[in-house]
């Protein structure tokens, strides 16, 4: 009865901090600039895919803590677009698995969506089955890229401190920061869709600190 309490205690304590793990732009743009720097260059990611991709994902994401189970974590979705990479959606991710396996617990990942489908997927706050998506490892920097990475549902890159993961993916949750979104572009129900469509774009103001995002996606 004691071990059943403090699992209930422990999973009270960690919820707040699961649901006010949600980040403004204004932070969440700059950690994700440093992250896909950091992939591009350190040779992780695969840039011939950027290139064919339909939408990105990048994530920082942790495990929680032990006895609660899954990960979760922040971060920003973008769509590409006829006039070029969309702005920003804020989104969140709970439960299930991304990326996360033993040995780690605080991993950086970008998410290469290689279907338009499977961007209005993310884009509409679903849930990812285990079985619901094709998703392995992207080939890293320079390696060769055949067809069947192009028709993937996902690639998925994953820069961890020190610790060797496999690539768990699915069973989460994608939610998205509506708060976080209206704040950014200045308007209070601005819609996912026009986001990622490119119908409201970043205001003028906010421009400077998603030129380094789009730079490094070029």
């Amino acid at each position: 009865m004691k071990k059943l309490q403090s699992i209930l205690l422990a999973t009270l304590i960690a919820l707040p901090a699961m649901n006010g793990r949600a980040e403004s732009l204004e932070k969440l743009i700059p950690d994700s600039a440093e992250i896909l720097g950091r992939m591009k260059r350190e040779d992780i990611i695969n840039m011939d895919l950027v290139k064919d991709a339909k939408g990105i994902v990048i994530l920082n994401v942790t495990g929680f803590s032990i006895g609660i189970g899954g990960s979760g974590g922040d971060g920003i979705l973008m769509a590409k677009t006829d006039k070029g990479w969309s702005g920003p959606v804020a989104i969140t991710t709970d439960g299930g698995t991304l990326g996360i396996d033993v040995g780690g617990t605080d991993n950086d990942i970008v998410i290469l969506l290689m279907k338009e489908g499977v961007v209005s997927k993310w884009g509409n706050g679903d849930h990812f089955s285990s079985s619901s998506a094709s998703a392995v490892c992207g080939p890293k920097g320079g390696a060769a890229v055949d067809a069947s990475m192009r028709n993937r549902d996902f690639n998925v890159y994953i820069w961890n401190k020190g610790a060797k993961l496999g690539v768990n993916f699915g069973g989460f949750d994608v939610n998205i920061n509506d708060e976080a979104n209206a704040n950014f572009y200045g308007k209070p129900m601005v819609s996912v869709k026009d986001i990622l469509n490119s119908a409201v774009e970043v205001p003028a103001s906010k421009k400077d600190g998603m030129a380094r995002i789009y730079d490094l996606l070029k």
